[in-house]
């Protein structure tokens, strides 16, 4: 690489197997190639450390959104448009989403809190109608549930609302309409735990 002249914070990485493979040179060659090792360890070792960090940021203080819906591709859109801002837990039915449910904030579960459902309407093995009414009126857990769902009529709408649901959005939907709902019911039930 002579002439090679790298960007300003431009590494080279020599990897491992590369570098076992040199049996010649000179000793201050081996000794650059020991430094280098132990500088790739260590940066290693800070971004694990940093990784766990992130996480826990992320797990303390980003609010919780449990997307029930059992469509993969939508799962993914949801996710992607959500993830920076939000913690996502994720179920493909209803009898999934309430064993989820049943176990928050119980000893050994992994989830402490949920700030706010995103439900599905058209799910295998209970409808979301049905898994709405369950978690506001038989669970009587206090979580915003935004039914999020293709089927567009006043009647569906008001079905929701009778089954406990605070919000609609009609698929396909719009980024803005998605974040600005989850947003405005994440944050009035983080008002409910503060007082």
């Amino acid at each position: 690489m002579d002439g090679y002249n790298p960007l300003p914070g431009e590494i080279e990485i020599i990897k491992e197997a590369d570098a076992n493979t040199i049996d010649s040179g000179s000793d201050k060659d081996k000794a650059m190639i020991n430094v280098l090792r132990n500088e790739v360890s260590q940066l290693k070792a800070t971004n694990a450390s940093l990784n766990i960090k992130l996480q826990n940021l992320r797990e303390n203080h980003l609010p919780y959104v449990f997307l029930i819906e059992d469509d993969y591709d939508t799962t993914q859109i949801i996710t992607e448009i959500l993830y920076d801002d939000y913690n996502i837990i994720d179920a493909g039915n209803g009898i999934e989403a309430l064993s989820i449910l049943r176990k928050i904030g119980k000893a050994g579960s992994e989830i402490k809190r949920i700030d706010a459902i995103l439900l599905d309407v058209n799910l295998p093995g209970m409808c979301g109608f049905t898994l709405c009414h369950e978690i506001k009126k038989k669970m009587k857990l206090n979580i915003p549930i935004i039914v999020c769902s293709g089927r567009n009529t006043k009647k569906d709408v008001m079905r929701a609302v009778s089954s406990g649901a605070e919000d609609y959005i009609i698929k396909p939907f719009q980024e803005k309409t998605l974040t600005n709902k989850v947003a405005k019911w994440t944050k009035a039930k983080r008002r409910l735990h503060v007082r």
